[in-house]
């Protein structure tokens, strides 16, 4: 039975001579791998086609084993804009990446693909700056794969974590699930968790920023090293819960952690005043 089904591009490998491997998140069929025969020849209803970004229209009949053919494809919506901007262009290859490690073949994924869908659209808009964007993705994927780090709250006992007063930073460990008011921190230690610190501004802004109105935020956009900050917090979050380092983080990851006690006080945020 053909199934057809809307689809992004993950990967691609050549095959042979003139064909590809190419696998797709689709929102019904989950993670597929296909073979599209020939598409690299001119003349192939493939050619071109098969590209980054866009949401095509697929259509393939599934097979228990082997990998089956793709035997249509076409551009249903084209984000032609993706590529005009090295930072645009990065960001949605990491969204890829990320949807690549979290779905799983022959699970339906419709929530995996509106969030990446979106997030492509609007980095295809270029309303907000990538990094904001990508920032935004990787809080809501984290929402989405049930291990988003308590950021407010305390990740062990659940009480409401205050900051010691005259503390500018406070205790975190991926391990536990995020931020640790003092007593659980001391516990985790014990049990040789690994317990570091964050600027408290940090954690404030990453639990403020993805849930903001997108109109407002881009009238007031949060300073360029606090977002770097907060995506360090993603990244090194992600790199412990995937246990394998993204392709497309390996050199932001590899300099220096962003939100080390050296590097002095986080620059804090407000958020516009939303009269609704």
């Amino acid at each position: 039975m053909t199934v057809p089904t809307q689809a992004l591009l993950l990967r691609r490998t050549p095959f042979g001579e003139s064909s590809l491997v190419v696998r797709l998140l689709t929102p019904d069929q989950g993670r597929v791998d296909l073979v599209a025969k020939g598409a690299y020849r001119t003349t192939s209803r493939f050619f071109a086609v098969l590209d980054w970004f866009h949401t095509l229209q697929v259509a393939f009949k599934p097979r228990a084993h082997g990998l089956a053919p793709l035997q249509s494809a076409s551009w249903e919506k084209r984000r032609k804009q993706m590529t005009g901007l090295r930072a645009r262009y990065v960001a949605g290859l990491t969204v890829l990446e990320l949807c690549d490690v979290a779905a799983q073949p022959g699970s339906p994924e419709p929530q995996l693909f509106k969030l990446a869908s979106r997030c492509l659209d609007h980095l295809n808009g270029g309303v907000l700056p990538a990094d904001l964007e990508l920032l935004i993705f990787e809080a809501h994927f984290l929402e989405l794969l049930g291990v988003a780090p308590a950021l407010m709250h305390c990740a062990s006992c659940g009480e409401h974590a205050d900051t010691p007063h005259g503390a500018d930073r406070v205790p975190f460990s991926a391990g536990s699930g995020g931020r640790l008011c003092p007593t659980c921190a001391r516990g985790a230690r014990r049990s040789g968790r690994r317990v570091g610190t964050l600027p408290i501004q940090v954690l404030e802004a990453a639990h403020s920023i993805p849930s903001m109105v997108r109109n407002l935020l881009a009238c007031t956009l949060p300073d360029e090293d606090l977002v770097l900050r907060i995506r360090d917090l993603h990244g090194r979050y992600l790199d412990y819960h995937l246990e394998s380092r993204l392709r497309s983080q390996q050199t932001f990851l590899g300099t220096t952690h962003r939100n080390a006690p050296e590097r002095g006080p986080a620059p804090s945020f407000a958020p516009p005043y939303n009269p609704a």
